[in-house]
This record gives C-alpha cells, structure tokens and sequence, in this order.
C-alpha cells in the first residue's frame, strides 16, 4: 500500500515542483526575510506529523482518484497566472499550495482527503499573508494604549501613531502593530482546536479567541512599555529591554492559549475509520486522471513561458523635473523606484508638490505596486487618516493624512492609472495590469500624488482638477 501511494505521488509532486517552483523559492524568501512569517517555517513539519497519525487508517483506505479534485485545478492555475502577470505574489503563493491540496485530492481519492482534511488545510498557513492588516493593528495598539493611559491618569497626546508623554515620546512602528503575535498565534491556536476539542462549535471559538486575544494582549503590552517608560524616566522602555519585554509577552500569549485549549479540551475523540463506500478506480480512470493533470500543468506551463518571453529589462532613465531652480521640496520623501520616469516640482505659489512616475507593465525591475513604493517617508511620517475621494473625471482617488513627531501634519491625495484605468485601489490596478500581459497587450502604469503641508483636502483636491489633464500628458 505505501509504494502504491507514492508511487501515484512521485511524477505528481515533481510536476507540481518543475511549475511552481518560482513561486514557492520566492515564498520561503519572504519566510526568511520577514520575522512575521518565521513559523512558515514549521507548518510543513507539522502537517507531515498529523498526516503521520493518521497513517494506520490511511493505509487501510483504498486508494481512487477524483475528477471533481482534477477539475478544480483549474482554479488556483488562474490565480497563479494572474499572479505571475500582475507580479502579485500573494496570488502566486497561495495557488501553488491550493494546487497542492488538490493535486493530492486527486490522485489519493476522496477518502484520504476526508481522512487527511485538516493537514490539507493547514498548509494554507504557510502562505504569508496578513501585511495589509499592519495599519489597521498599528491604530488598534494606538488607541488601546492611549485608553488604558487614560485609565491610569497618564497624561498622553496622541498624533497619529505618536504618543507623547511628560517624559517622552514613544511611536507604535509597524514591529509593534503585533502582526508577528497574531500570526503566530492563530496559527498555533488553529492546531491546538483541531487537537483539543472535536465540537465544531468548540473550534470556530477558539480559532476566534486566537485571533482576538493576541490583538488585546499587544495593546496591553504596548500600554506596559509606555508604563514602563514613564515610571523610569524612560531608561526601561526601548532597546533591548523592548524587545526582552515583547518575546516573554509572546511567551504568555502562547501559554494562554495553550492554557485555555486544555481547560475546555473536550473527550479524546475515537480513532477514525476508514470508508467503506470507496471502492478502487478502473485504471482507464485512473490513467484519465493523471492525463488530464499532465495536461493542465503543461497548459499552465505554456502560458507562463509566453509570459515571461514578453518581459523586457527596465529601461530606467528617472528623470527629476523641478519647476525652477530655486525652489526647495520638503521632506515628503516618496519613493518609486526603478520607475522608467518619475517627475516632482512644486506650483506655482509653492503651497504643495506634485509627483508622477511611470512603469512599463513588462519592464522586469519595478512595478507600480510594490513593497518598496512609499507614499511617504515612513520614517519621518506616520498615518492618521485616509478615505476616498471621486475626482470630477470620475477617478476614485484617495486622500489622507500623515503626523511627524514635531506635531506636524501633511496631506496627500494620490491614484494609480493602467492606460486608462484609473484607480487608487491596488489590487484593482494590478488585475487591470494582468489582464493587458495575459492578453499579450502593451501599455503604462502611472502613479499620480499631490501633497501640502499647507492646503487641505478640498484645496488639494482642486489642484488635481485643475491639473489633471497636465498630470497625465506628463508622462506620455
């Protein structure tokens, strides 16, 4: 029974490999990069183990193939290609593991994947994901901070992400918005629920409680830093004393968890029995299966080599224009790298800057959407506010405004465009971009941005109007 499964296993696992091993080198790169996605690491390891205690049940559950399985690979073979022509690596990652799940689906059967169905899922873990949550966590671990001060009769300012004490200054970074926790924690949380109790009900709490828990308890630790810092003259609140303060904070998290999961850890569930109403597949089936995954990855494979035939080095030439000489750029400090072009000048009466900058959609180095983009210097800069607003054209822009630590403010109005899409919606503008490469289609993704330290919205958004026919011949 065992060579019979990996011996259905093998040319499977080596087509899935050759296919998306771009796409799973480039998800490991972030695992080591990032500290967030650090237990990407054991999430393999864990679901090879779970399989491993199922492996009595398994071997005595006989073996099939399934055409739903087979025909539903065709999904996460879109998202990949998709992925790779909007150079989204969100969508890349997690269609090379939804292709896995199902591949094994397919040549297993459908009762070992009902045998296996929680280690099948629990790969979905070792896609990063979960960076967009980062400025929403950062506000959450402002505001709880600045709640539980209040309570204490601290006296607090808040700008932004700022929080000024009598004694100092302290800034929630995005290393403190307790995205590494949460992660961690939902993921392990996760395991333990499936471990612990066999009530639905049970689980879907729990993974709940995973995820809430670790939010609060971050506030909580960040609230304790300040604490710290105020009680000792702000001798005990950064450094290393920070980050010892934040692993032993992680330490009780988990410990809670793991803490609570045991408490209310229902009976151990009887050992699970294979199916009887599986009977094995005719070999033409068999044989018709594995055809027809063979032919989708070559398909896949095809169309991802047209793909990567179009793209072209990036030409970058980055050109700064400045509308005179004498005139001086603060210190907004956006960054679109590698961009083709990119112009920043003032107007006339000095009052606020605009940028531009261009991509090709098929240059190699660069792309409109991107990690290494800013909008503003982030050092220098922190959120405090962002909403949409409806240019008179009909774009959907977005407006918001940033806080320095001198209490300083600037507002910024900026969108994105693919030809003629226009949008400040990134996932919408990478789709339109993947659908011009899929369709093997030239064209340019720009970025426009307004920003002043001394107009508001409405003012801004008047400069846009009255230039917007200006910003765009900018970079034709």
């Amino acid at each position: 029974m065992v060579d019979r499964i990996w011996f259905r296993l093998t040319f499977p696992l080596i087509a899935w490999l050759w296919l998306y091993w771009p796409s799973l080198s480039h998800m490991v790169t972030v695992w080591m990069n990032s500290k967030t996605y650090e237990h990407c690491f054991l999430i393999l390891p864990i679901s090879l183990w779970l399989v491993w205690r199922e492996k009595a049940t398994i071997l005595k559950t006989p073996l099939t193939v399934s055409w739903i399985a087979a025909g539903l690979l065709i999904i996460p073979s879109l998202i990949w290609l998709i992925g790779r022509a909007a150079g989204f690596g969100l969508f890349e990652h997690l269609a090379a593991i939804l292709s896995l799940q199902l591949l094994l689906w397919a040549v297993l059967g459908t009762a070992i994947a009902r045998q296996l169905w929680f280690p099948l899922l629990y790969l979905l873990f070792a896609v990063p994901f979960g960076d967009s949550l980062i400025p929403r966590l950062q506000m959450i671990t402002a505001d709880l901070s600045v709640w539980l001060l209040n309570l204490s009769d601290i006296p607090v300012y808040r700008e932004g992400l700022y929080l000024t004490i009598p004694n100092g200054r302290f800034f929630v970074a995005e290393a403190c918005s307790g995205i590494r926790f949460l992660m961690s924690s939902v993921a392990l949380g996760t395991l333990f629920a499936y471990l612990q109790f066999t009530k639905t009900y049970k689980r879907i709490f729990f993974v709940a409680f995973s995820f809430v828990f670790p939010i609060i308890a971050n506030g909580i630790r960040a609230y304790g830093i300040v604490l710290i810092g105020y009680w000792s003259d702000m001798k005990y609140a950064a450094g290393a004393d920070h980050l010892i303060y934040g692993w032993v904070f992680f330490s009780l998290i988990i410990l809670v968890i793991f803490f609570t999961a045991s408490l209310f850890s229902d009976a151990e569930r009887p050992p699970s029995s294979p199916s009887a109403s599986e009977t094995p597949t005719p070999p033409r089936q068999q044989w018709g299966v594995f055809g027809s995954i063979a032919l989708l990855l070559s398909i896949t494979a095809f169309w991802n080599l047209q793909l990567s035939q179009h793209l072209s080095p990036t030409t970058q030439t980055n050109t700064t224009f400045q509308a005179s000489q004498t005139e001086t750029l603060s210190a907004w400090g956006i960054t679109f790298p590698y961009a083709q072009t990119h112009q920043r000048q003032t107007t006339a009466d000095g009052k606020a800057e605009i940028f531009t900058a261009r991509y090709n959609i098929w240059q190699q180095d660069g792309e409109l959407i991107s990690s290494l983009n800013q909008l503003f210097n982030k050092e220098t800069w922190s959120l405090k506010t962002i909403q949409p607003v409806n240019l008179a054209s009909g774009v959907r822009a977005r407006t918001m405004t940033v806080a320095n630590a001198s209490g300083g403010t600037m507002h910024v109005l900026y969108w994105y465009c693919v030809n003629d899409f226009c949008s400040s919606h990134p996932l919408a503008i990478k789709l339109v971009k993947a659908s011009y490469r899929l369709a093997g289609q030239q064209g340019f993704s720009d970025v426009f941005a307004i920003a002043s330290s001394e107009l508001n919205d409405t003012e801004i958004l008047r400069i846009a109007e009255q230039n917007n026919g200006i910003l765009a011949a900018k970079n034709q």
